[in-house]
């Protein structure tokens, strides 16, 4: 039996991410040209302002490379696909570009559950358990809740996930028996006790 899910969690704040994206873009790419332009004019000038030139390249392209890695913070999303017991994570930036986070069977799996019960907070509080965020909010989106995993994937790692409850329920389709925790309340049930 084939299972394929895919889901994605979006900024809520996407107009806002996409500006300063667009302002860091275009302020790393004046300073490329600009670097560009301070090693073109060091060809042509003498050795007593080659070393004044030199730093100015290297700040150029200093600012370039600050802006280009800032600007990786902003319109992001990430992307979770469900491939028949297989679990990957993507980064995705400004909406066109990807990147592997991790990918993981089900068998490594040890709990999965709800961000807001206490088991989460004591996974968490854990030394040994690295805590690796899967979502640029800080509320879920409508429909959608945080979900955590803790697996065995290169070391205890704890991903939090923004997802909708089928997702849960696919890998529950092939998780080990008893790796949901104990106290997990279905979303459909919290939301009407609120």
């Amino acid at each position: 039996m084939d299972v394929f899910y895919e889901e994605s969690s979006i900024s809520s704040d996407i107009t806002k991410g996409t500006k300063k994206y667009m302002i860091l873009n275009i302020l790393s790419i004046i300073f490329l040209v600009l670097g560009v332009f301070s090693i073109i004019m060091l060809l042509s000038i003498d050795i007593a302002f080659l070393v004044l030139g030199i730093l100015q390249s290297v700040m150029f392209f200093g600012f370039w490379f600050l802006f280009r890695k800032w600007k990786m913070r902003y319109n992001l999303s990430y992307d979770y696909a469900f491939v028949s017991g297989e679990l990957r994570i993507a980064k995705v930036f400004n909406i066109n570009k990807r990147k592997l986070l991790t990918r993981f069977d089900c068998e490594e799996i040890i709990q999965v559950g709800d961000v807001d019960n206490p088991s989460y907070d004591r996974f968490a509080a854990d030394p040994t358990v690295k805590v690796v965020l899967c979502t640029s909010n800080f509320e879920p989106a409508e429909g959608k809740f945080f979900m955590y995993i803790l697996a065995n994937n290169d070391g205890r790692k704890l991903y939090v996930l923004e997802c909708r409850e089928e997702l849960l329920v696919n890998i529950l389709k092939f998780a080990k028996r008893g790796v949901l925790e104990s106290d997990y309340v279905m979303q459909e049930k919290k939301q009407k006790n609120v």
